[in-house]
């Protein structure tokens, strides 16, 4: 074991497939009023939810926002109908059931428990999120777990990782490493927080947009190589 101790967890696209869950949930919420889902109405909704979530990183807008206005803004990108509020419980529910895995996640977790302290942090809803957990079964791989909802903050905000710190016990920085896909919600907040970062490239762009990562890997099992 190398330097790091403690290890700090992104969920979505790193562990969950985020993307075919919320697949799911809005074809759900398009059949529930009446509407064929197809690739371009998701691809729709995911560009609305994305620009908001990067709103809300920005801290131009809050996370009740984002859950208040998502459906309605998509319902009049389409020309439906519908009641944003009812859409978003409806979407919810399904997205507190899913629980798909990333190829290889709980195979690197097991490999690492019993090695590293290993905590959880995500931006979201804290229902959700910890159900999702659960059902996949990452939870018990996990000291910790950190939701934004609950801290108050978003990554890549200070604050969130301030209360993840403090929830943490103060820990030396360079114990720490932040394992995410998103280089403006992980990799910004590991880089603003002075912690090292791995960025989990799953697309193989090596794009890094200008952020000084400590480390990338394509795939989840690559990261032994660095621990």
């Amino acid at each position: 074991m190398g330097k790091y101790t403690k290890l700090l967890w992104d969920v979505d696209e790193t562990l969950l497939d985020f993307t075919a869950a919320e697949n799911n949930g809005v074809q759900a919420v398009l059949r529930a009023y009446g509407v064929e889902p197809d690739a371009e109405k998701i691809a729709c909704y995911s560009r609305i939810n994305d620009s908001l979530w990067k709103a809300c990183e920005r801290g131009e807008i809050t996370r009740d926002h984002i859950l208040e206005s998502r459906f309605p803004l998509f319902f009049k990108e389409l020309g439906v109908e519908g009641d944003g509020l009812a859409a978003e419980r409806l979407y919810r529910k399904q997205l507190d059931e899913s629980a798909i895995l990333i190829d290889g996640a709980l195979e690197i977790l097991e490999r690492l428990s019993g090695h590293y302290e290993m905590y959880v942090i995500t931006n979201g809803v804290s229902k959700t999120q910890y159900s999702r957990l659960k059902k996949s079964g990452i939870d018990r791989y996990m000291k910790d777990i950190f939701v934004s909802e609950d801290a108050g903050a978003q990554k890549p905000q200070n604050a969130f990782f301030d209360y993840c710190l403090e929830r943490m016990g103060h820990p030396a920085l360079e114990q720490l490493l932040v394992i995410g896909d998103s280089l403006t919600s992980d990799i910004q907040g590991g880089i603003n927080a002075g912690i090292d970062t791995c960025w989990f490239d799953r697309k193989g762009t090596g794009d890094t947009q200008g952020r000084e990562v400590t480390y990338i890997i394509r795939a989840l099992k690559e990261l032994e190589e660095i621990l």
